[in-house]
């Protein structure tokens, strides 16, 4: 019986969330495979975690695409603005000041940047609602992709990102007990409120454990929104089913999401110095 591959996974997936994030979508440049590698060895070389989107694999390189990569399609309630949409690649900054995100996502050859949006930690890690953000994650997190998938991918996982403006103006307005019963859990602990059967909280959990998604959120650095991003097996039985079932919920009134996409974070590297992000996608090809 032959040996099994080791698989190996990008740290930014599951790290703790530091004080600052940056997410920037690309467009490739990168007009052959050979420079397309080199791009992608540039990028591993900043530290950054680094997802594929749908568009990446329109042909221009040959290379085969994540079996349940789509692009982000429009939901209800959304109002998709297209220039801070979608994108070839994702790259991910976790860093501990906003100076070392800028120096992880500094121009790169082969990239041109399509949108951008920087995030902060807010103190004891509340969202912009001043909920705690990461509440109800599941405890053991199963997101890495399974055999189903080809092999160049094993070891990553899909990654939903999404860009909404708040209402928050509107939302201070209301007393801590509105708030509390449309989120689904008290403000100051973060404990589920079960009798709260129509909640955000309650509407977005899957019946079956499996179908969890890892959410990780920031606030926007410089106004209102929010940066909302989380990773899963499968997009469609993870994120998309969630929004399915929060369709008509009371939180509807105060976002409005208009960016993001679909990503596929790529596997991670051997930690050698000829490896990097991407290679086995390239080289399988």
């Amino acid at each position: 019986m032959p040996a099994a591959v080791p698989v190996h996974h990008q740290p930014g997936v599951l790290a703790p969330s530091p004080a600052a994030a940056g997410v920037a979508a690309y467009d490739v440049t990168a007009r052959t495979r050979a420079e397309l590698t080199a791009t992608l060895r540039a990028v591993t070389s900043r530290g950054v975690t680094v997802a594929a989107g749908a568009s990446l694999f329109d042909g221009r390189f040959g290379l085969r695409p994540p079996r349940r990569l789509t692009t982000m399609p429009k939901f209800a309630g959304d109002v998709l603005e297209e220039q801070w949409c979608h994108g070839d690649l994702l790259l991910q900054a976790l860093a501990d000041t906003p100076d070392q995100v800028d120096s992880q996502l500094a121009d790169v050859p082969g990239l041109t940047l399509r949108w951008r949006i920087n995030g902060h930690k807010l103190p004891e890690d509340r969202n912009a609602f001043g909920f705690k953000e990461g509440a109800g994650n599941p405890t053991t997190p199963q997101v890495w992709v399974g055999d189903d998938e080809p092999a160049c991918y094993l070891g990553g996982t899909y990654q939903v990102v999404r860009l909404i403006r708040l209402a928050t103006p509107t939302w201070d307005h209301k007393s801590t007990e509105d708030q509390e019963r449309v989120f689904g859990r008290r403000k100051e602990s973060g404990e589920e409120l079960p009798e709260m059967l129509n909640s955000h909280v309650r509407r977005a959990r899957p019946a079956e454990e499996k179908h969890k998604i890892l959410r990780r959120g920031y606030p926007f650095a410089t106004e209102p929104g929010h940066l909302f991003m989380c990773y899963q097996r499968d997009p469609e039985t993870g994120f998309a089913a969630a929004q399915r079932r929060l369709v008509g919920e009371e939180l509807e009134k105060y976002v409005l999401p208009f960016g993001g996409g679909y990503f596929f974070t790529l596997p991670g590297t051997d930690g050698t110095k000829d490896d990097y992000l991407g290679r086995a996608m390239v080289e399988s090809s």
